[in-house]
């Protein structure tokens, strides 16, 4: 019987003869883990213990690593300009205000639905559940100008004319009313001018993402 070893950060279970180097869902290396005994399993509790960390990684490793424990969601983020259609995924996506309700969005200036974004002023926000795997994976590594990014995925247009998904939590859509050149990356803000319910559940998070893909 393989072991099993816990997270005592966030209570990440991973299965194996030794623990991960790090955790996949909050980074922390392998002296945070524990192997866990029947009593422990039998725990409906897990609670997060800081540990103070003695030995620090060089600069740009302790830069990567604290980037890691930023929590992010996964979004896919839609546009339409000119008769075309294109969406990526993304993990920038955050409020800024809710009334009004304003949203913000990092985009990498090289993506064609920045292009789309810069051409209508316009995008669609659709936030994926912890199913939402698939759609993470084809909204994100592939080039809209090269394939059919919608091609047997469910989807409907909103009031602005963007398409989005149906599969998803939650949809909306904003109209760019400022953005902020951030070197690779487009930061572009929106007052959101519709939203949609369409399903109850978790949202996706990069880090969850990370873990069980």
């Amino acid at each position: 019987m393989e072991k099993r070893w816990r997270c005592t950060i966030c209570g990440y279970i991973h299965t194996g003869e030794n623990p991960p180097e790090t955790c996949p869902i909050c980074g922390y290396d392998a002296s945070y883990f524990e192997l866990v005994t029947d009593e422990k399993e039998a725990s409906v509790e897990v609670k997060s213990v800081p540990k103070p960390v003695t030995v620090q990684p060089d600069k740009a490793a302790a830069i990567r690593q604290a980037l890691y424990r930023i929590s992010y969601g996964l979004y896919i983020i839609t546009a339409h300009a000119e008769g075309k259609d294109n969406g990526q995924c993304a993990n920038t996506c955050f409020q800024i205000t809710s009334d009004p309700a304003k949203v913000a969005i990092g985009i990498n200036k090289q993506n064609y639905t920045h292009e789309l974004i810069q051409k209508s002023g316009k995008f669609g926000v659709s936030v994926l559940s912890q199913t939402g795997h698939d759609y993470a994976r084809g909204f994100g590594y592939r080039s809209g100008r090269d394939v059919n990014k919608f091609e047997g995925v469910a989807v409907h247009r909103g009031e602005s004319g963007i398409l989005l998904l149906d599969d998803v939590l939650v949809t909306m859509e904003a109209t760019v009313t400022g953005q902020l050149d951030s070197g690779t990356h487009t930061l572009f803000l929106g007052d959101v001018t519709a939203g949609e319910i369409l399903q109850e559940g978790d949202p996706m998070t990069y880090a969850f993402f990370r873990a069980s893909k």
